[in-house]
């Protein structure tokens, strides 16, 4: 079972929407109130970054499945030192414009039963439905503070 946990600091001009992105296929989001979406304001214009993965909707213990996730600035302003981490992988976009958005996938291992037991156990299993956890965004603004965001959670069921 793979468990990612990020912690998130908050900044006074800082906004989370709880919308998250309903992703292409029929893999679960989990908590529907996540934090996916994040804005921040000034008086000439905002950025409004959008972030979001989608996996398949089921799987088979020890299969490889494809992970694509989608990092979106529909705001105005521009976003600086984008880079988008999770436990399996850490990818620096740069600058991401507005309007302009960058899509990525990565290849996961659903361990089997037995893989899971080596390393923890006789009694461990995995879990089913399998729990990816939302990989974290953090960017800069035009006037150097930084920001963070964590995008949807996803289930796969084995």
């Amino acid at each position: 079972m793979i468990v990612i946990v990020l912690v998130i600091g908050g900044v006074a001009a800082y906004t989370f929407m709880a919308s998250p992105v309903k992703p292409n296929n029929n893999t679960s989001i989990i908590n529907n109130s996540s934090n996916v979406t994040a804005t921040i304001s000034n008086k000439t214009a905002s950025i409004k970054i959008v972030a979001s993965q989608t996996g398949p909707a089921s799987a088979v213990q020890g299969d490889n499945v494809t992970i694509k996730y989608s990092i979106s600035n529909t705001g105005e302003q521009t976003a600086y030192n984008v880079k988008a981490t999770s436990q399996d992988f850490e990818t620096t976009i740069g600058t991401l414009k507005p309007g302009e958005t960058k899509n990525y996938q990565y290849t996961l291992h659903i361990p089997t039963d037995q893989e899971v037991q080596e390393d923890f156990g006789a009694n461990a299993t995995v879990s089913n439905p399998f729990f990816i956890g939302g990989f974290g965004v953090s960017y800069t603004d035009s006037s150097g503070s930084t920001h963070t965001l964590n995008a949807n959670s996803i289930e796969i069921k084995l």
